[in-house]
């Protein structure tokens, strides 16, 4: 195998990306990976590439040879080859691969710079939240353009703070302040699955750690249970939906994540005081 002692250091390459210029995303999803002995060489001279990894081993960037574990981020700008040897099986990898888009001149004209390595396993439960929203919103772009302009938004912001990270204006090394990142990890993903039944067990499994502690802090962050939060947080995208939209009672019953109409009926009326219909009217 080749020797990889010089490895993260020699990895050191910056990346640059103009801030006025909005990414066109080509590609966003999670992918599996089992490349063995650099074997398959992957350069596209069109598009860069945004991966975290779920898996160890070795990869190339250009003729730079590092080391990646979980949570690493790398990104391959377009021209370059890379290849990979994974260790055991291999494994899933989060994937957004985009390309220079449209300018936005309201943006002041500022060039963002980051390493092409990027360790980041103590923010993986963050930015797995970020590679997700830009995957859910670039999946729903076929049918609303404003989910298109989001994940190429989202994306930006991603770049932005990873710039930032890189010149150690913030520092998340504090372990009170990445109990903070899983709290938000979790908020966030409930936000992200209303229609959804919560399992509290997947979701400490999720942030990486154990189902009690994470009732703990959770109720300690936002002064009420989880299950509470849930019912608020679909309670309160039902009356946004009562209020702005003409879709039925029952059918916002069903993307809230309460398919039995008697069901939502009762938590409505529980957590808002009247019936949904009672509530429309109101409005």
């Amino acid at each position: 195998m080749k020797n990889s002692r010089q490895g993260n250091e020699t990895a050191n390459q910056e990346f640059r990306w103009q801030l006025h210029c909005l990414p066109a995303i080509i590609r966003a999803n999670r992918y599996f990976l089992k490349d063995r002995n650099f074997k398959t060489v992957y350069c596209s001279s069109a598009h860069h590439a945004l991966h975290m990894y779920d898996y160890s081993g070795e990869m190339y960037i250009g003729d730079r040879l590092i080391k990646i574990s979980r949570g690493d981020i790398t990104i391959s700008p377009c021209g370059v080859k890379t290849s990979y040897h994974l260790e055991e099986d291999g494994g899933w990898h989060y994937c957004t691969h985009f390309m220079a888009g449209s300018h936005e001149s309201a943006v002041e004209d500022m060039t963002l710079s980051m390493p092409l390595y990027f360790p980041s396993g103590k923010d993986y439960t963050e930015n797995a939240v970020r590679f997700q929203e830009i995957i859910t919103l670039f999946a729903l772009a076929q049918k609303s353009g404003i989910a298109g302009f989001g994940a190429a938004g989202a994306l930006r912001q991603f770049l932005l703070w990873m710039h930032v990270k890189a010149q150690g204006i913030v520092s998340y090394s504090a372990s009170s302040s990445r109990l903070e990142q899983k709290i938000k990890f979790a908020q966030n993903y409930i936000d992200m699955m209303l229609d959804e039944p919560v399992s509290i067990s997947r979701l400490a499994g999720r942030c990486e750690i154990s189902r009690n502690y994470l009732t703990q802090m959770f109720r300690k962050t936002h002064g009420m249970t989880i299950q509470r939060y849930v019912l608020q947080r679909r309670i309160d995208k039902a009356k946004h939906l009562l209020e702005t939209t003409a879709m039925s009672v029952k059918e916002i019953g069903v993307t809230v994540g309460f398919p039995d109409p008697r069901h939502f009926n009762k938590r409505f009326r529980f957590a808002a005081g009247c019936s949904p219909s009672e509530f429309r009217l109101k409005k």
